[in-house]
């Protein structure tokens, strides 16, 4: 078994310090730049560089959160002075989600430890192997899968390092699929702004228009998450990194529930698993240093439920402010002095690692007066009250009769306290390889074809009749049917996500021209099913948000891939487009959930059944049920539509324009599929009288 890391976030250098001494094997912590938490206080370089050697000093790890998405400018302008800082300062591991950033530290800082965020969405072996076989040490799971899950991870990838969150807020959406806070409010979550709309009131309504909310308005508020009463089974499926959330909680709540979860790992280690139980006082502990409506731990054992939904206002309820004192904690050496006529006076200490630090003074000279005793050299070399050190063990080899002055044995006890610190502290030195900057690719202009995805068979009929459409993806279970109406080119549509438990029922028709790809896992298990690269499209899903993940992926292999929505029109003239598809219609997807909730408001039928969720400002969201892959996709209310800038969107020159059709009924298809050919088939103006947005088009995201 890898040794267990308790890791806990610290919002500041003074919560970094109490957390350590609280019980803490490792902190993570942001910057103030490209973190996920961007509201946070976050550490200067100079905050995180004392952090880090305290930290190293008291044999604790540092991890910095760079796991947001980059754009081109930002990437190649700030990043690499930003993270060499961090490496000259002796960071352990950087926590990213962005592939362009991945492999921009895989390339210029080669020994840095790279843990896979998160953001990453990682549910299966698959895409766990994936990242491992490009260099990453660590992945830290999607929070939805199950214990059983995360075993099968390990078994594939037994020398990967598991990270898993273990205590804290939940996202109701899989981390990294959600952009609700981006499209409704303009504040981002992969940009770290995430204004967090899901702990607002929606009412819900089915197809007839009758309310479903019998147990209140927070349908999409996760209760906090709490594991404790788990940890022997999560050791021993393979987790080794034990996560608690909360770099925007104060510095109680971050000590305290690490002081539980301490307490509890070293009862395993201790106990085993068979004497392993949590008592009722200790869960009151952890419930009254925060908690919304009560705690959850149902994904690691149940697909979804609404027990873990609040449905009420979901404040986070604490008791008292009372801070437990947790004093520096002191590391335990053996001190060796050697004191002998004739020799030089030598000081060692030694640490339980057997990290070691000396000094040597002069040659010892015998006593024309007063002889230093035994007891004179103890006293003088304990002094280590300000320090973090202290003697467990004294052995003093000396002889009579010796001149020794107590400023010698003082000075020598300081540089032998001074090395071992410097050794303890000092990190090994890292590559830094120099920077290159990525220079951007020419532009040549084509025109690019029309590229459709569908959801329903009424769908593809409509879609079938207008014959300027070259290519069509649809989801598995409509290929067959689709292959029969639409004689163009023909692709599958993979999952927004793939579990493991529905990775081995994947099925791909060996009929179809390709598949469209929207996670690391599908990527994984296409690689692992030998599935030609030339034919994967990368979902907008998969984040190819600068050019250097475009540089990633192809050297992977992967050259098609989709826009994301967030790039405004201004960013994508520094993105190398030629690969890829825009979507210029859809119902931007803004939530995927593992958590159903038509099953918490209406019950489970396993029909693909919608219901309608309207907000504060009385906007209509359509939740879809994905029955076949159990979860939930919540679309926005409003069109996306980019018709009308046809003329800045040619100028970019995508390969592929991608409608994406998913709630429509068969007249709004055809309606949107007339319009389009209108504006870029006929070169008609541009005339649509119902409500639309452009997304991130004009406006982008901070």
């Amino acid at each position: 078994m890898n040794q267990l890391e308790l890791l806990s976030p610290a919002g500041d250098l003074k919560i970094y310090k109490a957390v350590v001494n609280a019980g803490a094997d490792a902190v993570y912590f942001g910057g103030d730049l490209f973190g996920a938490r961007a509201y946070a206080k976050n550490f200067t370089v100079d905050e995180a560089k004392e952090a880090i050697e305290y930290g190293h000093l008291h044999g604790v790890k540092s991890y910095l959160t760079v796991n947001t998405l980059l754009k081109n400018p930002e990437i190649e302008g700030k990043l690499y002075d930003y993270l060499k800082a961090y490496v000259e300062n002796g960071i352990d591991a950087f926590i990213v989600q962005d592939f362009g950033v991945f492999n921009f530290i895989r390339e210029y800082f080669p020994d840095t430890h790279v843990h896979v965020s998160t953001q990453a969405s990682l549910c299966t072996k698959y895409g766990a192997d994936f990242f491992q076989n490009l260099g990453a040490t660590r992945i830290v799971t999607a929070r939805e899968i199950s214990i059983d899950e995360i075993s099968k991870i390990h078994a594939k990838c037994p020398e990967l390092e598991i990270e898993s969150f273990i205590h804290g807020a939940l996202c109701v959406c899989y981390s990294g699929q959600c952009l609700m806070s981006s499209i409704l409010g303009g504040r981002s979550g992969n940009r770290g702004r995430c204004a967090q709309p899901c702990r607002l009131p929606y009412e819900a309504f089915d197809e007839n228009g009758k309310k479903l909310n019998k147990k209140g308005e927070y349908i999409l508020s996760p209760k906090d998450f709490c594991t404790i009463e788990y940890l022997p089974q999560m050791i021993e499926a393979g987790v080794t990194s034990f996560k608690i959330e909360g770099r925007m909680k104060q510095l109680e709540y971050a000590t305290g529930v690490v002081s539980v979860y301490r307490h509890y790992i070293d009862e395993y280690l201790y106990k085993g698993a068979k004497n392993y139980s949590v008592k009722e006082e200790d869960i009151k502990k952890l419930l009254d240093f925060g908690n919304r409506s009560g705690f959850t731990s149902l994904y690691l054992t149940k697909h979804n439920g609404p027990d873990m939904i609040t449905f009420e206002a979901p404040s986070h309820t604490k008791a008292s402010e009372t801070i437990a004192e947790f004093p520096e904690k002191k590391i335990g050496l053996s001190c060796k002095v050697s004191a002998l006529l004739g020799k030089e006076f030598k000081v060692t200490f030694t640490d339980d690692k057997g990290n070691v630090g000396e000094a040597t003074s002069n040659i010892i000279e015998a006593a024309s007066n007063r002889s230093a005793t035994k007891e004179d050299i103890a006293k003088a070399v304990s002094g280590l009250g300000n320090t973090c050190f202290a003697i467990d063990n004294l052995n003093i080899d000396y002889d009579d009769g010796i001149f020794l002055p107590v400023s010698v044995i003082k000075n020598a006890r300081r540089a032998a306290i001074d090395d071992l610190t410097a050794k303890l502290v000092g990190s090994v030195e890292k590559t830094i390889l120099p920077f290159e900057k990525l220079k951007e690719g020419s532009h040549p202009s084509t025109k690019p074809s029309t590229f459709v995805t569908a959801t329903s068979l009424e769908q593809v009929r409509t879609i079938a009749a207008f014959d300027f459409v070259q290519a069509l993806a649809v989801p598995t279970y409509l290929f067959k049917e689709a292959r029969e109406i639409f004689t163009g080119k023909l692709y599958i549509y993979l999952p927004a996500i793939l579990r493991d438990e529905y990775a081995s029922k994947l099925e791909l028709c060996e009929a179809a021209d390709g598949v469209i790809a929207a996670s690391f896992d599908e990527l994984g298990l296409l690689m692992d099913m030998n599935y030609p690269k030339d034919k994967i499209i990368l979902d907008h899903r998969l984040y190819t948000f600068n050019n250097r993940s475009l540089k990633g992926f192809l050297k992977a292999g992967f050259s098609r891939n989709c826009i994301p929505y967030e790039l405004s029109l201004k960013e994508l003239k520094h993105r190398d487009n030629d690969a890829s598809q825009m979507i210029i219609y859809s119902r931007i997807p803004m939530m995927v959930t593992a958590n159903c909730t038509v099953k918490n408001t209406m019950g489970c039928t396993k029909s693909n059944k919608q219901i309608t969720m309207v907000d504060r400002k009385n906007e209509n969201l359509k939740v879809v049920c994905n029955c076949e892959y159990c979860y939930n996709t919540i679309y926005n209310s409003k069109k996306y539509m980019a018709f009308d800038l046809k003329d800045e969107i040619l100028g970019l020159n995508p390969a592929e324009l991608r409608i994406d059709f998913t709630v429509e009924d068969a007249k709004e298809v055809s309606e949107i599929l007339q319009l389009y050919n209108d504006v870029f088939n006929q070169n008609k103006p541009f005339k649509y009288l119902h409500d639309f947005t452009k997304g991130h088009l004009k406006r982008g995201v901070e």
